[in-house]
């Protein structure tokens, strides 16, 4: 790992002295990475394009007003490195304070050197995180289904937020190539899910054929899009194609390609950030009953990875009675519930908790899993990130609470 360190000492300091006494804190972390020294002076905007961290070493108090000289040409968040000497932590704090005041985000690295060399590697994760969700690409086939009254996003807010790049692709483009498919490749991909699932239940061979159609088309525009994360208004195609999405989605997750229903883009990007993240499949599922007295929630949808389940049964698609649903069986144990939404993609709830049953209601979409989610009912029915939430197996709210927190 190539980090930039910016050394800041003030004028009024001896700049021998100082750096002879912070000798021990320099060597380990020259000895940890590969680190390069940048002036202050010569700072520029294109100085920092080929590091993958850069840190301000604030070696002295003094040095605000020199940390001003560039500070507009350091990338966010901005990291500072204190020590207990030379007053170097209070002048950290001022920095510090001054970013927050300009409604950006850093941080104070402080202590031990050991403990800084960890959390200067961990940073640096997110940081490459946070690369990978600014060059992505997200499609949005047909447009958010009607009922997402509450989660339409603004795409320049999100975009100018994340980086990301959103798509707009017209729903028809999905309709003419699914005429072209080769039948052929479509029965191979329909054959697989019939043999690995564990039956069929309401539909038959020719509903998986006619949904692994679909899923062949979805991989062509991924392809021509170069997408890395597509949301498919499917409720339309049911009227349209006489099939459901619920098949594509389920095999395109499986892909690491993540995609999500109902045109839903706050959801798709929950979706996303949560398997970079976390390196965890998503489930994307409604809330369909709230336990209040033993912190209980029920969640349900009818697609999900095939991959992230125990195994899965073929259904028809719940609302409509159509197409292939996919009725799958998670691993009780360990999870965390995500949403992050907002009209620039800026808010986030998030709650660790316990699946502990898979359910078989008839009433309900076909992958159904209960959670124990404490103090998350007040959430779900007083202030809720629009309605649907993402599930990854196990707990990373530490995690991700202070990836978002940086942001």
């Amino acid at each position: 790992m190539k980090i930039a360190l910016v050394s800041l000492i003030s004028p009024v300091h001896n700049e021998e002295k100082i750096n002879s006494s912070l000798e021990e804190i320099s060597e380990k972390i020259k000895n940890s990475f590969v680190v390069e020294e940048v002036s202050s002076d010569s700072i520029d905007e294109n100085t920092f394009e080929n590091y993958d961290f850069v840190l301000v070493f604030v070696k002295s108090g003094g040095t605000e007003n020199i940390f001003l000289d560039f500070y507009q040409f350091l990338p966010r968040p901005i990291y500072l490195l204190s020590t207990e000497l030379h007053n170097s932590l209070p002048a950290a704090m001022e920095i510090l304070s001054f970013i927050k005041k300009q409604g950006e985000n850093g941080k104070i690295l402080h202590g031990e050197p050991e403990n800084i060399i960890d959390e200067i590697k961990k940073l640096a994760e997110y940081k490459k995180i946070r690369d990978q969700i600014a060059a992505s690409k997200m499609g949005v086939i047909g447009c958010p289904s009607d009922w997402l009254i509450a989660s339409e996003i603004n795409y320049e807010h999100a975009s100018h937020h994340w980086g990301t790049d959103f798509i707009d692709i017209d729903l028809h483009e999905v309709e003419l190539l699914y005429n072209d498919v080769d039948d052929l490749e479509a029965k191979k991909t329909a054959n697989k899910f019939i043999n690995k699932s564990e039956k069929m239940v309401e539909n038959s061979r020719n509903d998986v054929f006619s949904a692994a159609k679909l899923y062949l088309v979805l991989k062509k525009i991924v392809d021509k899009y170069q997408l890395d994360a597509l949301t498919l208004r499917c409720f339309d195609l049911v009227e349209k194609l006489n099939t459901t999405g619920c098949l594509a989605l389920s095999e395109l997750n499986n892909e690491d390609i993540t995609a999500g229903c109902e045109g839903d883009i706050p959801a798709l990007f929950t979706m996303y950030f949560s398997k970079i993240i976390t390196g965890n499949i998503p489930f994307m599922a409604n809330p369909v009953k709230v336990d209040k007295n033993n912190d209980e929630v029920i969640f349900a949808h009818c697609t999900a990875a095939t991959d992230m389940t125990e195994k899965y049964i073929l259904r028809s698609h719940f609302e409509t009675g159509m197409g292939v649903g996919i009725q799958g069986i998670i691993k009780e144990g360990p999870a965390t519930v995500l949403k992050i939404g907002g009209e620039g993609l800026e808010q986030y709830f998030i709650a660790e908790g316990k699946i502990t049953e898979n359910l078989n209601s008839p009433d309900a979409c076909r992958t159904q899993i209960k959670l124990h989610l404490p103090g998350s009912a007040d959430y779900l029915l007083a202030d809720p990130i629009g309605n649907h939430h993402i599930i990854i197996l196990g707990h990373h709210a530490d995690k991700i609470e202070e990836f978002l927190g940086l942001e």
